[in-house]
């Protein structure tokens, strides 16, 4: 029956080492993003409060490629443990068949797939759609305007401009605005600009003076009061409007009516971002039989090369995952169920290795493939000069007598001289 002293004793472990490690994964993953955001956000008039809204947008994210991580080193890690203090074994002894044994980081699991079903469905696309906000108000000066001062800017192909300084107060002003088109140039004191979402860029000069081609060798100086100029730098959008971003970004609701309702090309990206998201949740519910088969050591030994392999094995399928929804996008369905097919079959040659070999096998296999590595190691020490190390279990017994000595080159006994074997009497059981 689950929910014995043994079941609370076996999940409380889990669910501790869980929770630390899903908290500093994400932790880990906002640091080494924190360069990348405060490079977008340091010419903004509230730079601060951007940085803060940009990491509370990622965290989503960053929680859905944790769970599956935590998930693996929380099980693999505590069966680990208990083996190397006998709990396993006293469990098996019990009575306990493996299935019962793997009841409870089984639940846990189906817990942390229901987790990782609300994480990709709702608060995914809730960060994504956060994220995709604050950079619309980014590119449209909201914030400030983000643009260099003192170098050329590319307004389009054919057109650059110059900004001598940037209004104070989060205006929309230029000062000491120059603008070059072909053979033409154009300068104004003051300048207004604006940003439409799609990365459009308007620029209206107030009060200037310009320099025009008049003929060949000629130029002609004028004065306006007003003049346009419009266009669309290249890069200039920080928004991501790929097709499949813009999908990321809706619920499971949504994708599902997408899925019925919309062109067959927003039924197919809908269909993707569907089958993707419900991928996350289904590897949850495998992640126990490899963490739980990894994380036994060999007997006798406390070998972890398994852990290090289940870390591998997620990676690999984060990576698989993102292969499949960007090259498999027209067969997801099939893609799919190959990929699970993989991974099932996977764990349970796993399963089968254990039982004809041991626990540990796959740290056994690990060791005997470092094993020559070992060696030439130890033989390139004995051609340098240096001792090599002494192998566990390599030592000679050699049986030892007051009047014995042991040849320099030998292995086997050999009596003293002053007393000669046939002066050894020999004991009764013996001369029968």
């Amino acid at each position: 029956m689950i929910g014995g002293i043994f079941d609370r004793y076996w999940g409380a472990k889990i669910a501790v080492r869980f929770a630390v490690i899903v908290s500093i994964i994400p932790a880990i993953l906002a640091l080494e993003n924190l360069r990348r955001l405060l490079a977008e956000v340091e010419k903004s008039s509230d730079a601060m409060a951007l940085l803060v809204r940009l990491s509370v947008a990622l965290v989503p994210e960053h929680l859905s490629a944790a769970v599956p991580v935590a998930l693996m080193l929380a099980s693999a890690l505590t069966v680990r443990q208990m083996i190397l203090r006998g709990e396993w074994q006293i469990a098996a002894a019990a009575g306990m068949s493996r299935l019962r044994i793997m009841a409870v980081p089984l639940a846990f699991a189906a817990l942390v797939a229901g987790a990782q079903f609300a994480i990709r469905f709702e608060l995914r696309p809730a960060g994504e759609r956060a994220l995709d906000a604050i950079y619309h108000e980014l590119q449209t000066g909201e914030h400030g305007l983000p643009l260099p001062v003192g170098q050329p800017i590319e307004l389009d192909a054919g057109t650059t401009i110059f900004v001598g300084g940037i209004g104070g107060g989060g205006t929309r002003h230029l000062e000491d605005v120059v603008v070059r088109r072909g053979e033409d140039s154009f300068s104004a004191p003051r300048a207004d600009i604006g940003f439409s979402p799609d990365g459009g860029v308007r620029l209206r000069l107030r009060n200037g003076v310009g320099v025009i081609g008049a003929g060949p060798g000629q130029a002609r100086a004028v004065r306006f009061d007003r003049m346009d100029f419009s266009g669309r730098p290249p890069a200039s959008g920080v928004v991501d409007n790929d097709a499949m971003h813009q999908f990321d970004m809706l619920s499971g609701g949504a994708l599902l009516q997408k899925a019925r309702d919309g062109t067959p090309l927003e039924r197919r990206l809908a269909l993707t971002a569907l089958v993707m998201r419900a991928d996350s949740v289904l590897f949850c519910l495998l992640i126990p039989w490899f963490a739980i088969l990894l994380g036994k050591p060999p007997r006798r030994k406390e070998s972890a090369a398994g852990i290090l392999v289940a870390i591998v094995l997620v990676v690999l399928h984060l990576k698989l995952a993102a292969s499949i929804e960007a090259n498999f996008a027209a067969h997801v369905l099939l893609a799919e169920m190959l990929n699970l097919g993989l991974w099932t079959a996977a764990a349970a040659g796993l399963v089968y290795l254990e039982q004809a070999h041991g626990e540990g096998v796959v740290d056994v296999l690990i060791a005997r493939l470092v094993e020559p590595l070992r060696r030439l190691r130890r033989d390139r020490r004995a051609l340098r000069g240096r001792p090599a190390a002494p192998r566990a279990g390599g030592a000679e017994v050699v049986p030892f007598s007051p009047g014995s000595r042991r040849p320099a080159m030998g292995g086997s006994f050999v009596p003293g001289p002053e007393r000669s074997v046939s002066a050894v009497p020999l004991p009764k059981a013996a001369a029968r």
